[in-house]
């Protein structure tokens, strides 16, 4: 069975030691469910999705940072508090919504899928007013666990973006953590190539989550060309040329629906890999399809038997696949069928597929 690298979970009950144990794993909320990808697909291109982890033992703010929350001071004022929804903060999101590029739920409420007593989750809020307006301006949401905090959503006006307040409650949940003692603060992830989510490096010296080791390890230690999507386009890459020289044909292409297992609620063994080499031509429904795959957290190359699904238009709109080019994106669903070999060793995997019959 292969490692999981995209994966959703709709606990029940959750208490604080399970979402410390979670976070710690590389998992984050999303509404009411908790999940975990490393892999993202934004606009026909494959992204890492970098975990990070703000250790707050021997963190001390910076001085721009402690700059930015003097000035701050003197124009807001803030508080917190467990959360809270109300008609004000609705709008404050929708003003957010409306300037934000991207796509966001249509209300507060439903962005958090947080509905009164029904939530598993201990949120908190940071709210931020003008002290001479009175008028609020920005508010944040953050999980609480047992010693770990997730930061979760942040919004605010955008007529105050020159504010930095995104950022700033930001810094005032670590003050919160700090206060009370919380010993990790998660702030979700980074994506290497797309500078969107650069922001939350911002906070501090953050570790990273290493998925070979499945441990955290310093920012200054990471480079792109570990992340796990890189990873999988250079292994296949080489692989697809070493074959080239036995006079073998192979596809190097996208897999867009390696996230299949965060729409479906069967324990179905979905291909969890964002990059496929293809050896047999595009998959057609209801045969077997042969490809190479490299696992970037086993550091090796497997060579797969695959089915293409006819189950693909219950998970995906035909207007999401049509999005995809039909050259150099696969766009069956595929369902792993059996590992038939496996190595670490390039020049191995590429002689076993030189002296297959497909």
């Amino acid at each position: 069975m292969a490692y999981r690298y995209v994966e959703k979970s709709h606990p029940f009950v959750l208490s604080p030691e399970s979402l410390d144990r979670y976070l710690a794993r590389g998992w984050y909320r999303m509404g009411s469910n908790i999940f975990t990808t490393h892999f993202l697909c934004f606009q026909q291109q494959l992204f890492s999705a970098i975990w990070l982890r703000l250790d707050l033992e021997t963190f001390r703010f910076s001085k721009s940072q402690r700059k930015l929350m003097r000035r701050n001071a003197l124009k807001f004022e803030h508080q917190v508090n467990y959360r809270c929804f109300t008609q004000e903060k609705e709008i404050l999101y929708s003003r957010y919504a409306a300037d934000f590029n991207g796509r966001l739920s249509s209300t507060l409420r439903d962005n958090l899928e947080d509905y009164d007593q029904e939530s598993i989750y201990n949120t908190y809020e940071v709210n931020i007013r003008d002290r001479e307006s009175r008028e609020l301006v920005a508010a944040s949401y953050f999980d609480l666990g047992n010693n770990s905090v997730a930061s979760i959503l942040g919004i605010y006006e955008p007529g105050y973006k020159a504010h930095s307040l995104g950022y700033y409650t930001m810094l005032l949940e670590i003050a919160y953590c700090l206060e009370n003692g919380f010993r990790y603060y998660y702030p979700g992830y980074v994506v290497p190539g797309y500078d969107r989510f650069d922001y939350k490096l911002r906070i501090g010296p953050c570790d990273f989550y290493d998925l070979p080791t499945s441990s955290w390890r310093p920012w200054i230690d990471f480079s792109p060309e570990i992340g796990p999507v890189e990873v999988q386009r250079d292994a296949l890459s080489g692989l697809q040329s070493s074959i080239a020289e036995f006079g073998k044909e192979s596809e190097l292409c996208i897999y867009p629906l390696f996230e299949a297992r965060l729409y479906h609620i069967w324990d179905a063994e979905y291909l969890p890999y964002p990059y496929v080499l293809l050896l047999n031509g595009m998959p057609r429904q209801q045969e077997d399809c042969f490809v190479a795959i490299y696992d970037p957290r086993e550091k090796e190359y497997q060579l797969l038997r695959l089915l293409s699904l006819e189950e693909m238009r219950y998970l995906f709109s035909e207007s999401y696949l049509a999005s995809f080019p039909k050259r150099g994106f696969v766009r069956s669903l595929l369902q792993m069928e059996e590992i038939i070999y496996s190595t670490p060793d390039k020049a191995t995997m590429a002689s076993v597929i030189k002296n297959m019959h497909i």
